[in-house]
């Protein structure tokens, strides 16, 4: 009785051991994969599924001034297959433009993209190392400021 209880426990410790080092694995994995923008093109199916703010990366396009009673504007903000339209309440940075890259900060309510904040400067100044190397691997052309 006393040899079987102590392969059990063998047999116990060992399922921990492995457990706890493909835990670690998958903990590895999943952080080497994090991801700090989504595309346009992707918005829609994430906003659906999770109500958080997130970082679009596109292409600035169409850019209109609001109405006078309203200091905002509104301009599409696009990749390679789809836009989403942007909304922007604020003045907009001197670099921003149609044909320019941003980052756009808020949140998708199913038509209309929120902003909270847009960076048309790419720099550590304004972003973590791992975002501009994520940009990096996307052509975006990064300031060493």
């Amino acid at each position: 009785m006393v040899i079987a209880f102590q392969n059990w426990r063998l047999v116990v410790m060992k399922l921990v051991k492995y457990l706890t080092i493909a835990c670690c694995i998958f903990a590895t994995s999943a952080w080497s994969q994090t991801r700090y923008f989504l595309f346009p093109s992707e918005v829609p199916a994430y906003s659906s599924q999770f109500s958080q703010t997130v970082n679009v990366f596109g292409i600035v396009h169409s850019v209109q001034n609001l109405e006078a009673d309203t200091f905002g504007f509104q301009f599409s903000l696009a990749d390679r297959t789809e836009s989403i339209t942007v909304f922007y309440e604020g003045g907009l940075p001197d670099l921003f433009e149609p044909g320019s890259p941003a980052v756009v900060h808020g949140k998708f309510d199913g038509n209309i993209f929120t902003a909270k904040s847009i960076i048309v400067i790419f720099s550590a100044k304004y972003l973590p190392i791992p975002a501009l190397e994520e940009l990096r691997s996307y052509g975006v052309m990064i300031t060493e400021e």
